[in-house]
């Protein structure tokens, strides 16, 4: 799997995880970063009531399996990627965190490609 398929794959993670209920027995695993609205998610959300579909259990499944594969990169690296996979734009993580606009790119790519050299090796922890 490469750099483009994982980032396809935690966009859609993130995407499910806006949609699962508070019912939906995820398996809690404590590889997900605590995420914090942004100014964004805060300002697009202001008097809006969404109603979005249940997701199915395989999409649930898949966004299970990318959190499993978050142990493989440092806390960090977990937040930026559930960054980008929000959606967001390189210039406004680099605001948030309060570096260089192409650093968090550098990085993010660093924490992609060893969790894409851990797939390809069959170190898979399920």
């Amino acid at each position: 799997m490469d750099i483009n398929e994982l980032a396809n794959r935690y966009r859609e993670a993130w995407l499910v995880a806006r949609r699962v209920s508070s019912g939906i027995n995820l398996r809690y695993s404590a590889f997900w970063p605590e995420i914090n609205p942004n100014r964004w998610e805060v300002y697009q959300g202001e008097n809006k009531i969404l109603r979005l579909p249940e997701p199915s259990e395989d999409e649930v499944d898949r966004m299970v399996q990318c959190m499993r594969w978050l142990r493989w990169v440092s806390e960090e690296e977990r937040r930026l990627i559930w960054l980008r996979a929000s959606g967001l734009p390189w210039r406004v993580i680099a605001e948030d965190l309060g570096v260089n606009r192409k650093t968090p790119y550098a990085h993010w790519r660093k924490a992609m490609s060893r969790i894409a050299i851990h797939l390809a090796g069959g170190r898979n922890p399920e």
